[in-house]
């Protein structure tokens, strides 16, 4: 008799069991396309708040033993002195916020314009860098960053970036720089 169960208990055993087993490789699929655990994001993320650019590509690659993608290695370039010119700002923010949202920050895109009387006009807007020259952030009155949790990014603030009442302190222009979150640069 209870050789004749047995092949039934094995059926409900494979029923109930395969199913669930089957149910888990989609998510171990899925953290491994995504390619990082939340431990090793958030070591990327305290290098790169330390403004240890080398350091966060470094440990993207040790956490998942693959190259870094583009969206990663791409913010040596954003940070790069050479983007630091007029007319770079919008492709830097690009960078900035593909990178900070793919490690799961929630970045903004923050325009400042140059106004009078409400009216945008087109004058230069320049930043004090730590050497204490003033660098040209725009020459038509527009300048885009990203701002994340208080603090700005731009090819000018370093990898690290600025709290965010730091770096308004150091902009200037002949107007008044009025700030406006939008959704693209």
């Amino acid at each position: 008799m209870l050789h004749l169960r047995a092949p039934g208990w094995l059926l409900v055993l494979c029923l109930v069991v395969l199913p669930s087993a089957h149910a888990s490789v989609p998510g171990l699929v899925v953290s491994q396309v995504q390619g990082i655990t939340d431990s090793a994001r958030a070591k990327v993320l305290a290098h790169l708040a330390r403004g240890e650019l080398v350091e966060a590509i470094r440990a993207y690659e040790v956490a998942t033993g693959l190259k870094a993608p583009l969206w990663l290695s791409g913010l040596k370039t954003a940070f790069d002195t050479s983007k630091q010119v007029p007319g770079a700002c919008q492709e830097v923010a690009r960078s900035l916020h593909v990178a900070f949202s793919r490690l799961g920050g929630r970045p903004e895109y923050v325009e400042l314009t140059t106004q009078v009387s409400n009216r945008r006009v087109y004058v230069d807007i320049v930043f004090r860098l730590e050497n204490g020259k003033d660098a040209r952030v725009a020459d038509a009155g527009l300048h885009v960053l990203v701002r994340m949790n208080g603090f700005a990014y731009d090819a000018y603030t370093g990898a690290a970036g600025l709290p965010w009442a730091d770096y308004l302190s150091r902009l200037g222009a002949f107007t008044s720089i009025v700030e406006k979150v939008v959704e693209s640069p």
